[in-house]
């Protein structure tokens, strides 16, 4: 992954010609050879028992770290589902905005789905409750199910009020809309999932029952897979301006990143190294996963919903950050040219420039790509006004 950021080794590793290369093959082997022997030195001499500081023993150290990033992991994967999220919500806006222009159906069309966001949420979790209840016990197994259950239906009161008052603020901006509507659902399926793998996971530890859960794996293989696309997406975007990636070497983070995630779940099934007996209860691991990443998604939409409603001029701004301030400067002396009141051999873009740094509001160059789809949005936008 570092050997990437060298130029001269480029032609070597990255050629862009698909053809086999026996010197590619030859240096990867190299690699793999010399990682093989730092891995197997530190082995074979590092357990905790043989070091003064045993916290640097493999067999602490690296369950610990293992650990860390599959939770960490787990926690912040809302905020790299959400790309795809967005882009499927703003597919079906665009779709109803291009077929129905500015109409009265159109707004029909919007209330309707967002109640159909506040219904299906709703009806999910109320069949997801009927189906487990019977398998809970009468008595505080069952009690504790229920308290469970009515923790969720708050969760979903509060996330359906800002659903709603969102809505209500795009109404009041003429631009009522269905993209926070998808957006809504698309949350909730998460939100269902996890909220089903954590009642699954506690109906286990009520039983004692030591069985895997298929299900929950499978889906949670699937957002896995999901999830690493989007961050190789995002990741690809952000390379122009950074200088630990490039287009070569994201593959090879990507990848070690989820060996690192997959060790985790295997650790914390398998107990293995110095660990054990402490990360070995799988329907606990899955409880308390499950409750953070239900308190961090609803955390995230709270948060993102309006923010990104506000990015796309659906509802009026409230915040904005440096960045924006000096777009909107720019744009503000944009529209003063245009409109022949501001002299630009007084004032031209390097006053401007002078003017931004003073008050700390410097802005990086826009790149073409950037800057045409910010001219589609505005487009967009104009048209569904």
């Amino acid at each position: 992954m570092f050997e990437s950021l060298i130029p001269q080794l480029e032609k070597y590793f990255f050629s862009s010609e698909k053809k086999f290369d026996k010197w590619k093959l030859i240096l990867f082997l190299v690699n793999f050879l010399i990682g093989f022997i730092l891995i197997l030195v530190y082995f074979l001499n590092a357990t905790s028992t043989d070091i003064q500081i045993q916290f640097l023993g493999w067999d602490v150290i690296l369950p610990a770290l293992f650990v860390i990033i599959y939770f960490g992991w787990n926690t912040v994967q809302i905020f790299f589902l959400k790309r795809g999220f967005e882009a499927v919500s703003d597919k079906v806006n665009d779709k109803i905005s291009n077929k129905f222009g500015i109409s009265k159906k159109k707004e029909v069309i919007h209330l309707v789905l967002m109640i159909l966001a506040l219904i299906v949420p709703f009806l999910i979790q109320l069949g997801t409750f009927f189906g487990f209840l019977p398998e809970f016990a009468p008595g505080g197994d069952r009690i504790l199910f229920i308290a469970c259950n009515l923790v969720i239906l708050l969760i979903l009161i509060i996330t359906s009020w800002r659903l709603i008052t969102l809505y209500q603020r795009s109404k009041k901006n003429n631009s009522t809309n269905g993209f926070s509507s998808i957006f809504y659902i698309l949350i909730w399926i998460i939100l269902w999932f996890r909220s089903f793998s954590f009642l699954n996971a506690l109906l286990n530890i009520t039983e004692a029952s030591t069985d895997p859960d298929i299900v929950s794996s499978l889906i949670d293989i699937l957002l896995l897979v999901f999830t690493a696309v989007m961050v190789l997406r995002g990741l690809g975007e952000k390379v122009y301006d950074s200088f630990v990636f490039n287009a070569n070497n994201m593959p090879f983070f990507l990848f070690a990143f989820t060996v690192l995630y997959i060790q985790g779940q295997i650790i914390m099934i398998t107990g293995a190294g110095t660990l054990t007996g402490i990360f070995a209860n799988r329907n606990q691991i899955n409880l308390i996963n499950n409750f953070l990443v239900i308190v961090i998604t609803v955390i995230f939409y709270w948060w993102y919903s309006e923010y990104s409603l506000e990015r796309k001029g659906f509802i009026i701004r409230k915040h904005y950050n440096p960045e924006d301030v000096a777009l909107v400067i720019h744009e503000f002396k944009d529209f003063l040219v245009n409109n022949n009141a501001l002299d630009t051999n007084r004032v031209g873009d390097k006053k401007i420039q002078d003017f931004l740094r003073s008050k700390n509001l410097e802005i990086q160059e826009i790149k073409p790509s950037e800057q045409e789809s910010e001219i589609k949005t505005d487009e967009n936008l104009k048209s569904d006004n």
